[in-house]
């Protein structure tokens, strides 16, 4: 019975364990000496044996045999059963560690997919935001060199306009000399000048009336130019106040793009190092929630003048009130 539950369980066992059972084999048989059979032999020419006595002595030998063989085959039985237990405890938690790693497999993947998509997501995010700045920078850049040839061409209206009044102030003096010479010729008009060539009040009379009439004239052109000029300054001070905040406007854009490129790659790179370490948390946004076109400043909206040209505005609006617009048009040009 104990032979054919060996056989049943070697059949049922695997090749690694008949490789065990048959170690195991090797190492519990015992030693067989082989008997010398010269001792026998001389017994045998001594004295005759009864066959029945041999027989039994024979039978008992076989008998001790067969119970130490059966002994044996149930100790190698019950170690190929024991072996067979542990092996198939090991394939258990083989199996199960197995499956663990199939999990984390498919979690793993899972993770992948969805950090790939957040990456695709922020890429076409950072596309988006390098076209919003590069727009906004050539914007920016088109205002500036608008800016400077409205400048330019400020310049050169404010050059002309110079050179046209000292023309026009060098064409009223020679004017105002010739006039002069000529009344100092003239016997009924020189009495109105002085020894030092300053008019003298005298009583009304056509002459002094239409000399009147011309400086007024010509006072009236100079202080129209000298107004045109201050509207011009005033309009050169409003682009250099645009042109400043252009350019405040420009410096903040930049810094923003520089520091969401830098806050960008180095949340990428921890969400990345965050997954090949296991943690089974989705990455966070990378890009900050931070405004990246910079407020209009608080005070100055667009379209608005700036500090400079609104001083020089009001200054203006109470010099005039005050009725001193002809002072500060003369210093205004002196500027």
């Amino acid at each position: 019975m104990m032979e054919e539950v060996s056989i049943a369980v070697a059949y049922d066992a695997h090749m690694s364990e008949e490789e065990i059972l048959a170690s195991l084999v090797v190492e519990t048989l015992p030693k067989q000496v082989v008997p010398s059979k010269k001792p026998k032999l001389r017994d045998n020419q001594m004295q005759p044996e009864d066959p029945l006595d041999r027989y039994e002595r024979e039978n008992r030998k076989l008998h001790e045999t067969s119970l130490r063989l059966e002994q044996e085959n149930d100790d190698l039985a019950q170690k190929l059963v024991t072996s067979k237990i542990a092996l198939r405890n090991a394939l258990d938690q083989t199996e199960d560690q197995v499956d663990e790693l199939t999990k984390e497999l498919l979690k793993t993947k899972q993770l992948l997919k969805v950090t790939e998509e957040e990456k695709r997501g922020k890429e076409e995010e950072a596309s988006q935001l390098k076209e919003m700045f590069r727009r906004d920078l050539d914007k920016a850049e088109a205002d500036i060199k608008r800016s400077n040839n409205i400048i330019a061409d400020y310049k050169q209206i404010c050059s002309q306009l110079n050179a046209k009044i000292e023309n026009q102030k060098a064409q009223a003096d020679k004017e105002l000399a010739v006039i002069k010479s000529k009344m100092l010729e003239c016997e009924r008009c020189q009495h109105i000048f002085s020894m030092d060539g300053l008019i003298l009040l005298c009583s009304e009379n056509e002459d002094t009336c239409a000399q009147d009439e011309v400086k007024a004239s010509l006072r009236e052109q100079v202080q129209e130019l000298e107004r045109e000029l201050a509207q011009t300054k005033l309009q050169m001070v409003e682009s250099k106040c645009k042109i400043q905040e252009l350019e405040h406007q420009n410096a903040l854009l930049t810094t923003e793009l520089q520091a969401a490129k830098n806050t960008w790659l180095r949340k990428t790179l921890g969400s990345f190092r965050t997954a090949a370490s296991g943690h089974q948390t989705p990455l966070k946004q990378i890009l900050p929630g931070a405004p990246l076109i910079p407020p209009t400043p608080a005070g100055s909206p667009e379209g608005s003048p700036g500090p400079i040209e609104k001083g020089e505005q009001l200054k203006y609006e109470k010099i005039k009130h005050t009725g001193g617009e002809e002072k500060y048009l003369m210093r205004a040009l002196l500027k």
